[in-house]
């Protein structure tokens, strides 16, 4: 992170987050392709368990996708605590829109729209144990069409993974 303002606005319940990341890839990503090094102008709003954050690319190569300057990623999401319990409902919706033409290595498409753009969700609980422990389930999964799964899986030499499918994740967490 090169830069991060968090706060409230005044004593509402609305609060704020702006900030510049640099995604840093150390080495070459494969044979062929863009820096995968990206930089990331974000600002987010807040309203107790509702946000709203984009994040949007200042440079030309984003995430390893050339010509890709203006990108951006909208998140939508939800953490609702239910009342009287430890239980958290959590809810997200998430748009990455990819702009300019045949920086997308591996797409037969110029466009890197149809290469990369997609829409993802998650839904998912979290429990709250002490000692600022927590555990939780979710279910990610993307609106991938088949070019864009091709182009987000990784090649069968390096194990054939296809990002873009639904995934159940579960897990324990820590907070420090």
């Amino acid at each position: 992170m090169l830069f991060r303002s968090k706060g409230t606005i005044g004593k509402s319940d609305f609060g704020y987050d702006v900030g510049l990341l640099y995604y840093w890839y150390p080495g070459d990503v494969a044979s062929g392709s863009f820096s995968a090094d990206t930089l990331e102008l974000y600002g987010a709003i807040s309203w107790k368990w509702l946000s709203a954050k984009l994040s949007y690319s200042l440079l030309d190569k984003t995430f390893g996708v050339n010509d890709s300057q203006g990108t951006y990623y909208l998140d939508l999401t939800a953490a609702y605590p239910i009342p009287n319990s430890k239980f958290t409902v959590i809810g997200h919706y998430g748009i990455q829109k990819f702009t300019g033409n045949g920086g997308a290595v591996g797409c037969s498409s110029t466009s890197n729209d149809d290469c990369a753009s997609y829409s993802d969700y998650k839904i998912g609980v979290n429990y709250s144990l002490p000692k600022d422990f927590t555990v939780g389930a979710f279910y990610t999964g993307t609106s991938m069409d088949s070019t864009a799964k091709s182009f987000y899986t990784t090649p069968a030499s390096a194990g054939g993974n296809k990002v873009g499918d639904g995934t159940i994740t579960v897990f324990i967490q820590k907070t420090f």
